[in-house]
Formats: C-alpha cells, sequence, structure tokens
C-alpha cells in the first residue's frame, strides 16, 4: 500500500518552473555576442566604400530624421565643387567620395611648370582656397595624404635625378603650404610615385593626353 501511494505521488509530481527566470537571456546573450563577432570579422576582410557609407548615413538620416544631413567628406566634396563650378576650375581641379574619403586632385599646369617642384604664383589662389576648405571642413581625426604623380617621361638633372625625387618634391610642397595655412603637420602625410601609378585613361586619348592626365597631384582626405 505504502509503495503504491509513493508511486502515485511520483505521478503526480510535476517540475516547478520559476516563471521569474532569466536563465534564457544567457542563450540569447550568447548569440547576439556570436552575431556581433561575425559581423566584426566581416568588416575586418572588407574593403569599405567610405564615400557609399556616408551617403548610407546620409540617407537613413533624412528618412528618419526628415532633414537633410551631411558628413564630414561629402561636407568636404559639396564645398569643392561649388568652389569649382563658380570659378570654372574643372580642367584644373577634380573632387570625388572614394574607398579612402575624399579625393581631391589638381592637374599638374594648376600648380607646377613642367620639370619644376616651385608652386606657380597663380597657384597661389586656388590653393589657399582648397587649404582652407580642407583645414575648416575636415575632422581632426582625418589623415591627410598628398602625392605626388609623374608622366614616363625621364628627367635627370642636378636637382632631380629622376621623377621620384620630382613627384616626392612635388607633394612635399603642398604639405608644407598646408601647414602654413594651419593644418596640423600630425595629419600630413607626403608620397611621391614617379610614373608608378598611371591614371586609367581612355585609349582613344593620344599619348601626349595621356601623359598630361597623369601628372598630377593628389590630396587624400580619409579617417586614420
Amino acid at each position: 500500500m505504502d509503495e503504491a501511494v509513493k508511486r502515485r505521488g511520483l505521478r503526480r509530481r510535476r517540475p516547478n518552473f520559476d516563471d521569474s527566470s532569466s536563465s534564457w537571456l544567457v542563450t540569447y546573450s550568447d548569440a547576439i555576442t556570436l552575431l556581433l563577432a561575425f559581423f566584426v570579422i566581416i568588416l575586418s576582410v572588407s574593403d569599405i566604400d567610405q564615400g557609399k557609407v556616408e551617403a548610407l548615413q546620409e540617407g537613413l538620416s533624412t528618412v528618419m530624421t526628415d532633414r537633410q544631413q551631411t558628413t564630414p567628406f561629402t561636407d568636404i566634396k559639396k564645398a569643392l565643387d561649388d568652389y569649382i563650378a563658380q570659378n570654372g576650375l574643372q580642367d584644373q581641379l577634380s573632387v570625388v567620395l572614394d574607398q579612402r574619403g575624399v579625393k581631391v586632385e589638381f592637374a599638374n599646369v594648376a600648380l607646377y611648370d613642367s620639370g619644376s617642384a616651385d608652386l606657380k604664383a597663380n597657384a597661389m589662389p586656388l590653393l589657399e582656397k582648397v587649404s582652407a576648405i580642407i583645414r575648416d571642413t575636415s575632422h581632426e581625426t582625418h589623415m591627410i595624404e598628398v602625392e605626388g604623380h609623374t608622366d614616363d617621361i625621364p628627367i635627370a638633372n642636378e636637382q632631380f635625378p629622376s621623377n621620384w625625387e620630382l613627384s616626392a618634391a612635388r607633394a612635399t610642397h603642398v604639405v608644407k603650404y598646408l601647414m602654413s595655412q594651419g593644418v596640423a603637420k600630425e595629419r600630413l602625410k607626403a608620397s611621391g610615385f614617379a610614373d608608378s601609378r598611371p591614371k586609367e585613361t581612355d585609349s582613344a586619348q593620344s599619348i601626349e593626353q595621356q601623359r598630361a592626365a597623369n601628372r598630377r597631384v593628389v590630396v587624400q582626405v580619409r579617417r586614420y
């Protein structure tokens, strides 16, 4: 009899769940952590297009706040685009958003005479305006890299034994000018590439036109 009662008692016994238990949060937090780790890995191996990222940020902000939003790189591009349009400088200066940030490209004739690294006197107003926009619109966390590029015609003189020295000197002079306009030296970098990084040009262009396109100075504003 006692044994039968015990068996009935066991059958009646039910698990006692505590409805206030938060044990499910452990599994949930583990899942979220794994998901976050997955996206970190994806970002670490991805080539992020900064221009597209900022365009997305602007679009989302506009939709959510019903106001047009701006972000640092698009601010720089808009200010320079307005200056170029107002002064008819399309053949001397161009601005694009790319994977690294905003790229400002000077045609070589805008800044230097052939075979020279000395800034031309009539280039100063242009360089002064561009420097002011970059200084006032970029963020202190932005790195500013100046690149000098030449065509493939060799140069060999006492001052410039090759195009490497010429391109480096041109980039350095622009960096020094940016410093003179108040850009912190810690944010600046100068690089000379000679003719090692030619632009993708139209194959229908003549050799002289392609060489002219390759003679350029590029100012890249990007995040550290």
